[in-house]
Order: C-alpha cells, then sequence, then structure tokens
C-alpha cells in the first residue's frame, strides 16, 4: 500500500533535486551565469545530496540504531 504523504513528499523532493541540477544548466546555456559556475553549482549540489542520500542509507533502516528516533 501506498501512503499519499510518503508519494507527495517523493514528488516534492524530485521536483527540488531535478531544480537543483537543471536550473544551472539552463541558466548556463542562457549566459546569465558562466559555465565555470555552473559547474561549482552542479558539485556542489552532487556533494550535498550524495551526503543526505548516505545519510538515510545508513541509518535509514528499522534497526535499533535508527535516526527516526532522534
Amino acid at each position: 500500500m501506498s501512503n499519499a504523504c510518503k508519494e507527495l513528499a517523493i514528488f516534492l523532493t524530485t521536483g527540488i533535486v531535478v531544480s537543483a541540477f537543471g536550473l544551472p544548466i539552463v541558466f548556463a546555456r542562457a549566459h546569465l551565469i558562466e559555465w565555470g559556475a555552473c559547474a561549482l553549482v552542479l558539485t556542489g549540489n552532487t556533494v550535498i545530496f550524495a551526503t543526505i542520500l548516505g545519510f538515510f542509507l545508513v541509518f535509514g533502516s528499522n534497526d535499533d540504531f535508527s535516526w527516526q528516533q532522534w
């Protein structure tokens, strides 16, 4: 079964992640920002999202040591 709140959260998170990677590329192609700045933003996004993903992979399991207990 699917939870409506969880589905909405996944949908909004997907929109944020796609925007975080897509908007800098669109801005660089429109010459609103330089390509070097675009590369820095994309690198920063990769680091941040990989860190968040790693956190949830490590602490997201349903065991005794879980982030849900905080």
